[in-house]
């Protein structure tokens, strides 16, 4: 058999190119995917951060990170991260260092770098208890925020269920990256 005038067996060679820089670039990407859908909690625990998917909800948690502090099917709730003003830009009240949620205003829970010393023991190396930040609490190992954020019973799982949020397991050192840059780092890893 003679060959097609103007076809060649072989693919061309920019064809290649172009398969395998989009193969490394696309692959790295499928890869992390497939490692976060398997350590994504597929229920809500203390402990998990979760991470508001762009339009996912609604504009009060848009781009927010929220660490669960329980969630036992009667009462799931945890604190907002990494908003340092409440919506609006108002003040925060004397010793509160973060906006927590938009309910409950006057709850206070602190965050504390200690392994269940003084509160309830959320994560390795960090505990929350009800109230503001010891005055004798080194800088840098304790947050103290205002307000909550709850959810009704089944309401967090169905909102998980339609992808609003993703579910990443918890650190003491997220809990603690500054408030501008925790969605941003823990979104990446799934965009």
């Amino acid at each position: 058999m003679g060959r097609v005038k103007g076809f060649s067996q072989r693919p061309p060679v920019a064809l290649l190119l172009a398969s395998a820089l989009l193969m490394l670039g696309v692959l790295p990407r499928v890869i992390d995917a497939l490692e976060s859908a398997e350590a994504v909690p597929r229920a809500p625990a203390p402990g998990v951060l979760l991470v508001a998917r762009p339009g996912g909800v609604g504009h009060t948690f848009d781009k927010t990170v929220v660490l669960l502090l329980e969630a036992d099917g009667t009462r799931t709730w945890g604190l907002v991260l990494n908003r340092p003003r409440p919506p609006g830009g108002g003040p925060l009240p004397a010793g509160v260092d973060r906006w927590g949620g938009p309910v409950h205003a006057d709850y206070r829970v602190t965050l504390v770098l200690e392994d269940g010393a003084r509160g309830t023991g959320v994560l390795q190396g960090l505990s929350w208890y009800e109230g503001t930040r010891e005055d004798g609490a080194p800088g840098g190992s304790a947050l103290t925020f205002t307000g909550v954020a709850s959810w009704a019973p089944g309401q967090l799982e169905e909102e998980l269920t339609r992808g609003a949020w993703w579910g990443v397991e918890g650190t003491a050192r997220a809990v603690f990256t500054a408030p501008d840059a925790l969605w941003a780092e823990l979104a990446a890893r799934h965009l």
